[in-house]
């Protein structure tokens, strides 16, 4: 049987659990309290530990990630194949060192189609599209040690009415399990008024390819991520949890491509206010990454046309898929002659 291994975040999170010994031989995992680069990870130029996935820095949970990532990854590098959710364009390095073990085949955007622009009466690149996620759901006491509880979210909801911004917030029900049925300050959605749009959800890619929003504040999971990119979306990131802070080190060192919300661990609304205005400004930080934004957009974009990488990656995964079954299935058929 060929053995197909998909992986649905960027190549750069595959490659640091793909060698997560090494990780843990040179002291970085787990590395709670460690601010170090990381220069020996084939493919990767440097990083910091800061920018590890959240769960490689939890001291308490070391050895079960340990085990639990290492049977994981002892049965991927046993696959056949490997099909990444990614550009090639966008990791060629990273994609370039993990063919000397396998064959991996950077096949990405997934499932992705074009969204046509909604109508709306706001001037062009002027709305702001607030969201941190839609998977992450955890108990008061976790959101808070995560620093995204209640008084993060008054913070940010100040720095938004700070900034003078149009934006648009998607605020989900139960995003906080505090027992409150509204995490945000009381009568802040009158405040706001003309401002901003509270809303519980809303379809995000129609959203991101509206041509009045300008930018995307967001928590940097990878589908939201891509989904930015596709629409030339430069990003404002406050990454949570999970692959999180890895994306944003993509976004924001490699890609150039979005800003960091906050400079230090605490959110402050002086500071949310700041950033905001000049992401959204217009001026030459705003510039730049929209150029970014528009240089990956067509890359990624390019990736899936006709003869793309992606497209071209797909086809040769084809070719090899087939060449490897016909491969094995010789192989059993000799085996069973000579039995």
């Amino acid at each position: 049987m060929v053995n197909v291994s998909f992986w649905t975040q960027p190549a750069l999170v595959f490659t640091l659990l793909y060698h997560l010994d090494l990780l843990k031989e040179w002291g970085h995992f787990p590395c709670k309290d460690k601010i170090e680069d990381i220069t020996y990870v084939p493919g990767v130029k440097s990083m910091n530990t800061r920018d590890l996935m959240s769960y490689l820095r939890e001291a308490q949970l070391g050895e079960i990630v340990y085990k639990m990532l290492s049977q994981a990854f002892e049965e991927v590098k046993k696959a056949d194949f490997i099909l990444h959710n990614t550009v090639e364009e966008l990791e060629p390095d990273v994609i370039s060192a993990l063919n000397k073990y396998q064959p991996n085949y950077a096949v990405g955007p997934i499932n992705f189609s074009k969204s046509l622009a909604t109508n709306t009466s706001k001037s062009l690149g002027s709305v702001l599209y607030v969201s941190f996620g839609s998977c992450v759901h955890t108990s008061k006491q976790i959101m808070e040690e995560m620093a995204y509880g209640l008084l993060i979210m008054e913070e940010m909801a100040y720095g938004l009415l700070l900034s003078g911004v149009n934006f648009i917030w998607v605020v989900r029900d139960g995003i906080l399990d505090s027992g409150d049925a509204n995490v945000l300050p009381i009568g802040f959605e009158d405040e706001i008024k003309d401002k901003g749009l509270i809303v519980p959800w809303c379809n995000q890619i129609t959203v991101l390819s509206n041509p009045a929003v300008g930018g995307f504040l967001t928590h940097n999971g990878w589908n939201s991520t891509v989904e930015s990119m596709w629409c030339g979306v430069p990003m404002i990131c406050y990454p949570v949890t999970y692959d999180q802070p890895t994306n944003r080190k993509l976004v924001v060192d490699d890609w150039n491509i979005g800003i960091n919300l906050c400079d230090g661990e605490c959110v402050k609304r002086i500071e949310v206010a700041e950033k905001i205005k000049s992401f959204m400004g217009g001026g030459s930080i705003s510039k730049s990454l929209k150029m970014g934004a528009d240089k990956v957009k067509g890359t990624i974009q390019k990736a899936l046309e006709i003869d793309g990488s992606s497209e071209r990656n797909f086809d040769q995964f084809i070719k090899d898929l087939e060449a490897k079954i016909r491969t094995k299935a010789a192989n059993v058929d000799n085996f069973m002659l000579t039995s």
